[in-house]
């Protein structure tokens, strides 16, 4: 096993913070102006059952002639269970590879081979409890498949929370339900219209100058493609609180942020092969999991959440 370390992560600086809601989102900019030529995966990209259909793979066919990103943690809609994928992959231009998932509806094995692309991501407790299990099978050289049992009762555990009807327990139901909330959607909608600033590649999600997690991605241009999905999930993990928090001055938050870098890039972690492009990073602590991936030497995609 091969070991490895996020250390590139505290090469990012910090924005101003701004608040909305009792979310805190906190601008994420990388000084080197990599300007990866990676595009966030979208409709283009081709997800379909296996031949003999299983839970744990999906097979993704890349028609483009550019190299797409599959961000970790992101939802694929429909075949015969909807999946959340495992790791960050990028599917080489004209690929057609296997991919490791967690199914995201208990309730269901039916219905067609194809998948619509959600433009959804599942929340932060999701993403640990199938983070950490995926770092104990990649530890354990048995791939990269979650404890999918885990997965199911965290996703019990969300639609509880918001007293959800959920006999499919599907993780959607818990984003359809926040289409449901006057309140909350209009804190979404000026969230999304605040949008991303100039050169901006990532977020971090803070409760008050309590960092939560954060997401980075390869550039600009995917990190805006993927800013709905991102302020819906930290609209929906801001639940957990049942106050808002103290609007703090905005170095606070920086400096809670570039400590939170710091800590995370000091833990060693596991190297792996990535399922497409690139080698993976899978960090694991008591308080945090992370994950990184890098093509070419360079972090194309990297995020970590607390507990």
């Amino acid at each position: 096993m091969t070991t490895a370390h996020l250390k590139d992560i505290t090469d990012l600086k910090p924005g101003a913070p701004f608040t909305r809601g009792g979310v805190t989102l906190i601008p994420i900019f990388d000084p080197k102006h990599r300007g990866i030529n990676i595009k966030v995966a979208g409709d283009e990209l081709i997800v379909s059952e296996l031949e003999s259909p299983t839970v744990p793979e999906l097979q993704v066919h890349n028609p483009t002639s550019h190299d797409l990103l599959i961000p970790a943690g992101r939802i694929l809609s429909g075949g015969r269970q909807t999946r959340v994928v495992n790791v960050s992959i990028v599917v080489p231009a004209g690929a057609k590879i296997v991919i490791p998932v967690s199914c995201v509806e208990a309730g269901r094995w039916s219905g067609r081979s194809s998948f619509n692309y959600s433009g959804r991501q599942v929340s932060r407790r999701v993403r640990v409890a199938k983070q950490r299990s995926v770092k104990g099978s990649i530890d354990r050289r048995m791939g990269k498949r979650s404890a999918q049992g885990e997965v199911w009762n965290t996703i019990s555990q969300e639609l509880n929370l918001r007293h959800v009807d959920h006999h499919a327990d599907l993780f959607l139901q818990v984003d359809e339900d926040l289409d449901r909330r006057s309140d909350r959607i209009a804190v979404v909608n000026e969230l999304i219209g605040i949008g991303v600033e100039p050169n901006q590649v990532g977020v971090a999600v803070a409760h008050g100058d309590k960092i939560l997690g954060i997401e980075v991605f390869p550039n600009h241009d995917a990190l805006k493609a993927s800013w709905e999905a991102i302020v819906r999930a930290a609209v929906i993990d801001a639940d957990e609180y049942t106050t808002e928090p103290q609007v703090n001055e905005a170095s606070i938050g920086i400096a809670a942020l570039e400590k939170f870098l710091a800590e995370v890039a000091a833990v060693t972690g596991t190297e792996a092969d990535g399922c497409g492009r690139g080698t993976e990073v899978h960090v694991e602590t008591p308080a945090f999991v992370a994950h990184g991936l890098r093509v070419d030497g360079e972090l194309v995609y990297c995020n970590a959440f607390v507990n």
